[in-house]
This record gives structure tokens, C-alpha cells and sequence, in this order.
């Protein structure tokens, strides 16, 4: 795939790398898919120009510059403020373009691991673990400027975030259904309801063992008994919408739950002075935080 990289051509003129490594593929007998690859690896030149057209310039250009993420990484030549010499931002920015725009599902951590794994017999700078560590928050530091360059809220962006950009695509899904969200009614209040019991779950996470299982024989009030069975019933629709990436009928449908989870503020005293009974109804909150986590971090929004 580099191979153009020693001839007089590319030698001559740099910008034909890529291009003129296609035509040589296809000069040597290459199938059309590997020269046209060949010649889309380097996509996308920036912010603004095309991805790879093909499947597999576009895998074959994600790989290309995971490798060399990974390589720069391991050996600590990390972009610091301004100074970026080795363009790993754009490198980064290509990727995270590529697979929102090819709609290219893939888990960037995974991604990281195997870059790295490609690499043998290297005396690294750095600790591998750690390397793969900033390079996976770099890619979120990136990720985080390309969605706000877009012009989506800065706190939409970070509710969205937080959640997990592991899947930059899915993300991109549900940053925009949440942009919607949150420009139609009852957003406001499902916001103050849905970060009451996030704010509730993370301090008592801290000294409890929480499972998020509902022990429902445990609960009393009607509030609590109502909004378990409402819980109860919305799972299967959640899981259902989750796994085909309906991100727009999953805000919908904890727009559906508010009512119960007002109620439930409104007719229960979640830390009352019985501890199994203050437990079962933490764990009731949990079982909803858990669900709310996979698609925002409400406590990341303002109203």
C-alpha cells in the first residue's frame, strides 16, 4: 500500500501519494477494490474533504492512521498545545469522520488495542496501557471539538459523551436524537427528574453496594410499586429500540416514564430509616440510572 512512497513520481510530487500507488495497483494486476483502496488511504485530507468512496479505502484508511496513532503514542510524541508535527489530530479527526460517515461500526478501544498489537519487538517510551490510555482519551478530547465545530450545545455534547464514545457512530446517533430531545416539550422537566435520581445513585454508590436489581416485595408506597412495574414493562421496548439503534423512540420513551419517576419523588422517601427497604428503593432508582447511563449523563445537562 506504500509502495508509491519510493517512486520518482511521489518523490517529485508529494501529493500524489496514495494516487499514484492506486494506478500502480492497477498497473501490477490488482483487483480495482485494493487500487482504489490503495489511492483512498490517506482520505480524508481535512476537515472538509471526501472519506474513502469504497469499503475498503475506508477500512484500509482507518487502519493506516490507528497505526499510526499507536506507533506516535507508544513513543510519547504526543500533540501538546498547539504543536502537532506528526498531524495526529487530523489523523484522529479522519478516523472519527470516516466511521460516522461510512456509518462503520467499530469499538475505538478495540481499535487502539490491535494498532498496538501490530507492533512487535518495540522498546516503548511509554507503558503500553498507558499510551492506549491517553490515546483513547485524546480520541474523546477530539471527538468532543469535532461535535462542537458542528455547532450541537456544549452541554448536549458532554451529556452525550459521558455516556461512552467507544462507538463513535452510535454516538454521533444519539448526540443528534438528544439535540432533538432537548428542543421538545417536557425536556426540561424529564431533565430535573432523570438528574435527581442520577445525583441519588452516584453519592450512595459510593458507600453501597448497589445492584440495580428490583426487589419489588420489598417495596410499599404505591409510587415505588408503580413505577417498578412501570420499569418493568418499558425493558423489553428499551432493549428493543437499543439494539436497533432507535435513539429518537428511546428519548421518547423516557419522556413515557417521567410521570412515574414525579411520582415516585413526590410519594417516597428514598432514604428513610429502614435499611432493607432503603436499599430496595436505591436499587429501583439504579435499575433507571442504568438505563438512562446508556444513552446521556443527565447530570451533565442544565435547565
Amino acid at each position: 500500500a506504500k509502495a508509491d512512497l519510493v517512486s520518482e513520481m511521489v518523490g517529485e510530487f508529494a501529493d500524489l501519494q496514495g494516487l499514484m500507488g492506486g494506478i500502480y495497483a492497477r498497473r501490477k494486476g490488482f483487483a480495482e477494490a485494493v487500487a482504489q483502496a490503495v489511492s483512498e488511504q490517506y482520505l480524508p485530507l481535512g476537515p472538509d474533504s471526501p472519506v474513502p468512496a469504497s469499503i475498503c479505502g475506508a477500512l484500509l484508511a482507518v487502519a493506516d492512521k490507528a497505526d499510526t496513532l499507536a506507533g506516535c503514542f507508544g513513543l510519547d510524541m504526543i500533540p501538546t498545545g498547539a504543536a502537532d508535527p506528526y498531524a495526529l489530530r487530523r489523523q484522529t479527526l479522519g478516523i472519527v469522520r470516516i466511521l460516522v460517515e461510512r456509518g462503520l461500526r467499530l469499538d475505538l478501544a478495540q481499535l487502539i488495542d490491535w494498532a498496538f498489537a501490530q507492533y512487535q519487538g518495540v522498546n516503548w517510551k511509554l507503558d503500553p496501557a498507558e499510551a492506549k490510555a491517553k490515546l483513547l482519551e485524546f480520541f474523546g478530547s477530539r471527538i468532543k471539538a469535532w461535535h462542537l465545530g458542528r455547532g450541537v450545545r456544549p452541554q448536549v455534547v458532554e451529556a452525550a459523551i459521558a455516556a461512552g464514545f467507544g462507538d463513535v457512530w452510535a454516538l454521533d446517533a444519539r448526540m443528534e436524537a438528544l439535540a432533538r430531545f432537548s428542543e421538545g416539550p417536557g425536556f426540561d422537566q424529564a431533565v430535573l427528574a432523570f438528574k435527581r435520581a442520577a445525583n441519588i445513585i452516584r453519592k450512595q454508590a459510593a458507600e453501597l453496594e448497589l445492584t440495580g436489581v428490583v426487589d419489588r416485595a420489598r417495596l410499599v408506597e404505591p409510587a415505588e410499586l408503580a413505577l417498578a412495574d412501570t420499569l418493568a414493562a418499558a425493558g423489553s421496548r428499551f432493549d428493543a429500540l437499543w439494539a436497533a439503534n432507535d435513539y429518537d423512540a428511546l428519548f421518547g420513551l423516557l419522556g413515557e416514564l417521567r410521570p412515574a419517576v414525579d411520582a415516585f419523588f413526590d410519594g417516597v422517601m428514598v432514604m428513610c430509616e429502614d435499611p432493607d427497604l432503603k436499599l430496595a428503593r436505591l436499587n429501583l432508582l439504579k435499575s433507571l440510572v442504568d438505563r438512562l447511563g446508556l444513552l446521556a449523563d443527565f447530570s451533565a445537562l442544565q435547565v
